[in-house]
């Protein structure tokens, strides 16, 4: 970064206007507060784990020498059988914006909740303030090991659970970041309101000084899928539902609840303002918000969040409220479950029967599972541990768990997936090492599920530049059509753990009078020139003494065709620029115009344009 003098101007600025207020207002009590529960009143663990993150992506990812263009796909969690993503999904990252907004979320939530678990266990009697064992603890009770150990370990193993979990492929650290917006929440929901306006701040700030001064025109912009369309939704409720659960067991252990009205405001303006309504659907090209039933679910999960934090400990109503006494109580449990076992798999095989068992069923029919299977359980737990009677407060948090469970359920069969290595059909392919990319038009997405369910197929067709790696499970386009059409050339990053390659992809083509464009795809890497894709001919719509004109990409460039009688009467290369070729007594030239290039015929006076050069933006 370059230093100037409005981004030397912007941090001498924060500086005096946070130190005025640190010394004149917070020094004493901030200071007495945060060493009551972190060491050296420094949240330890929360820097940890940002240095963990931040370093995969400079080093891992290669972002210390290419901050905008890191390697990602070697560390998306493609499959189940593909280890590598599955470990590191979590923590990497997709570009500057990606890493930025989830470290800001870290930075405002995570001291939150690293002050609300402390380095100090509340049943020490003595504290070491330079992080010593305390009195009475043991390994996992040294403030040291709690701060720069054992809390980072928990964030990370939140990354880990939540990109596992992801409906299909997964990257960033956005779950593990919702996981401890959820255990905040429930646990300091007004100090969790501010840390949301924190979080925008230190985004603000950071664009600021990477940008402090913005100059912007009207320009074209190319095709792009909604803001909202690529948010791992999934992922977020996940994480979320993963942190209140753990918040309520922390209060429970210490004997806490948080005002209820507390919560449920703090959830709803968290889940509104992070955009946990986010419910969408898509068929591959057309994408559906569902934002008025996502605003709904996010009111009814805050009314949960609450109950788990705040309800009394007063009983459900009978009968609700009394399990059956042991030993009766575990034989109801028993058959229950197997009663509902039986009626899910009876409705299964009847949905294969019918041809109607999809991924969508499947779900429904764990989610039925699971939840009906519930009243069951506690029947099934050793004495003590679900006693008699069900209070309020932990049906809710019993409630915020299955809702997890659900949640995660989804994930499965989309992480069960393999890939062949027949690559791209009809396409001349690039191999960079065990990748390979090519370019394709209508392509069915070459991932094979293992379980095939019902007569239902869940292939869909794509265009553009495919990159496939069966080592990795490894099945996506890099570069859409429709982007590549719009710019003329994309780079695709290519890489692992240590190592990294780019390869540039490049459309050239003709916009063909009355008819579809013409064009070829070019990769290019490492010196050398593949052409992937050539498109099928077209014939220009006009016609010139009885004859007409066609285009077709060829191996290295363009032919023209002219056609008479139904048949290829004769043929050249397109001419360079401002030159011209005769071919069955027309003469073709490439004619420039304000930089753009043309094909006209002539013939006997008469002049008509065939092809005009596409251009890119």
């Amino acid at each position: 970064m370059v230093v100037t003098p409005t981004r030397v101007g912007l941090v001498a600025a924060l500086t005096f206007a946070l130190g005025v207020v640190w010394y004149y207002e917070g020094r004493g009590r901030w200071r007495a507060r945060l060493t009551d529960r972190f060491v050296l009143g420094v949240p330890w663990g929360t820097l940890v784990t940002i240095a963990v993150v931040v370093g995969f992506y400079l080093f891992a990812q290669n972002g210390l020498r290419h901050w905008e263009t890191p390697v990602i796909y070697p560390f998306v969690t493609w499959s189940y059988f593909y280890p590598t993503g599955l470990l590191t999904a979590g923590i990497a990252h997709g570009s500057p914006g990606h890493i930025v907004g989830n470290m800001a979320g870290t930075l405002a939530f995570a001291p939150i909740v690293e002050y609300a678990w402390g380095h100090y266990p509340p049943s020490a009697r003595g504290r070491d303030r330079l992080g010593g064992p305390t009195a009475g603890s043991g390994l996992l009770g040294r403030p040291a090991v709690r701060a720069l150990v054992v809390f980072p370990a928990v964030l990370l193993l939140a990354a880990f659970v939540t990109s596992a979990f992801a409906a299909g492929p997964g990257l960033g650290f956005s779950g593990a970041v919702f996981a401890i917006a959820g255990f905040a929440v429930i646990t300091y929901p007004v100090t969790t309101v501010v840390a949301v306006v924190a979080a925008s701040a230190v985004g603000t700030v950071y664009t600021a000084l990477t940008e402090p001064i913005v100059r912007a025109t009207f320009e074209a912009s190319g095709p792009s899928l909604p803001a909202w369309a690529g948010i791992a939704f999934q992922a977020h409720m996940l994480g979320f539902l993963l942190g209140v659960v753990a918040g309520s067991l922390l209060l429970r252990r210490r004997g806490r609840r948080p005002a209820l009205d507390r919560v449920f405001v703090g959830t709803f303006l968290l889940g509104t303002v992070q955009a946990l309504w986010l419910l969408v659907s898509t068929d591959g090209e057309t994408f559906v918000l569902y934002r008025g039933a996502g605003v709904a679910l996010v009111a009814v999960l805050s009314v949960l969040v609450a109950a788990a934090a705040g309800a009394s400990n007063r009983p459900l109503p009978r009968p609700l409220s009394v399990l059956p006494r042991a030993p009766n109580r575990r034989r109801l449990g028993v058959v229950w479950l197997v009663f509902v076992a039986g009626g899910v798999l009876a409705g299964g095989a009847w949905a294969a029967v019918e041809g109607e068992l999809n991924g969508v069923g499947i779900a429904g029919l764990v989610s039925a599972w699971v939840l009906l299977s519930v009243p069951a359980l506690p029947p099934l737990l050793p004495d003590g541990v679900a006693a008699s009677p069900v209070t309020r407060r932990r049906t809710a948090a019993a409630a915020v768990a299955v809702a997890a469970v659900l949640v995660a359920t989804p994930a499965i069969p989309a992480g069960l997936v393999v890939v062949d290595g027949a690559g791209v059909p009809g396409s001349e392919s690039v191999e960079v090492r065990d990748y390979r990319v090519a370019y394709g038009e209508n392509v069915t997405v070459g991932q094979d599920r293992l379980v095939e369910v019902g007569n239902v197929s869940d292939s869909v067709n794509v265009s553009g530049v495919i990159l496939t790696s069966p080592a990795r499970q490894l099945w996506t386009p890099a570069v859409r059509e429709q982007t590549l059409a719009f710019a003329g050339n994309r780079t695709v990053v290519v890489g692992g753990v240590t190592w990294r390659e780019t390869l540039e992809a490049n459309r050239t083509g003709w916009e063909v009078v009355g008819n579809d464009s013409v064009y070829a795809v070019d990769l290019h890497h490492d010196g050398e020139t593949t052409r992937s894709y050539r498109s099928p001919p077209a014939r220009a719509d006009v016609r010139v003494d009885g004859r007409a004109v066609e285009l077709a990409p060829t191996t290295n460039g363009f032919e023209l065709r002219v056609q008479a009688n139904g048949s290829t009467a004769g043929s050249a290369p397109v001419p360079p620029a401002n030159d011209t070729v005769a071919v069955d007594g027309l003469t073709l030239e490439h004619r420039v115009v304000d930089g753009t290039g043309r094909v006209v015929v002539r013939n006997d006076g008469t002049e008509v344009q065939v092809a005009e050069r596409e251009t890119y933006d």
